[in-house]
C-alpha cells in the first residue's frame, strides 16, 4: 500500500511539474529586434548572409499594438545554443558546444551557406521559442 501511495504521488507531481513546461513566449533577435516579422503560427524567420550585429534570444512580453502598445517587450535574455541546419542534406550540426547571451551574426553566418538555418536551442525548457530556425537567404 506505501508503494501504491509513493508512486501515485510521483505520478501527479510528474504532472503538475510538466504543465510548466514551454509556457513562456521567447523570441530570436538580431541587434534588440525580433527576427521574425511577426509573432504568430505561420510566420518564418529569415536572415542574409550579409546581416551584421547580434543574434539573442529572450523572454517576450507581447503587447497589443492596435491599443497603441509596442508590438514586444524584451522582459529577460536567455542562454541558448547555436546549430547550423545543412539544406541539402538536412544534417543539423551544432555550431559550439558552449551557451550564449548573444553572438556575432558574421561567425555563425560564415559557416553557413544561402538555404541553411541557423537553429537556437533555449536551454530551460520553461520558454517556447516556435521561430527558432532562421533561413539563410
Amino acid at each position: 500500500m506505501k508503494k501504491l501511495l509513493l508512486l501515485s504521488f510521483l505520478f501527479i507531481g510528474n504532472i503538475v511539474i510538466a504543465q510548466d513546461l514551454y509556457n513562456s513566449c521567447s523570441a530570436a533577435f538580431l541587434n534588440e529586434q525580433m527576427i521574425v516579422e511577426e509573432y504568430s503560427a505561420t510566420a518564418k524567420a529569415k536572415i542574409s548572409k550579409e546581416t551584421t550585429g547580434w543574434i539573442s534570444a529572450g523572454a517576450v512580453s507581447l503587447g497589443d499594438v492596435s491599443k497603441g502598445e509596442k508590438a514586444f517587450e524584451i522582459t529577460e535574455k536567455l542562454a541558448f545554443g547555436v546549430a547550423i541546419k545543412d539544406a541539402s542534406t538536412g544534417t543539423i550540426m551544432l555550431f559550439s558546444p558552449k551557451e550564449y547571451k548573444k553572438i556575432e551574426a558574421e561567425k555563425v553566418l560564415a559557416k553557413c551557406r544561402k538555404g541553411d538555418s541557423i537553429i537556437i536551442m533555449t536551454t530551460d525548457n520553461k520558454f517556447a521559442l516556435p521561430h527558432n530556425e532562421i533561413l539563410v537567404y
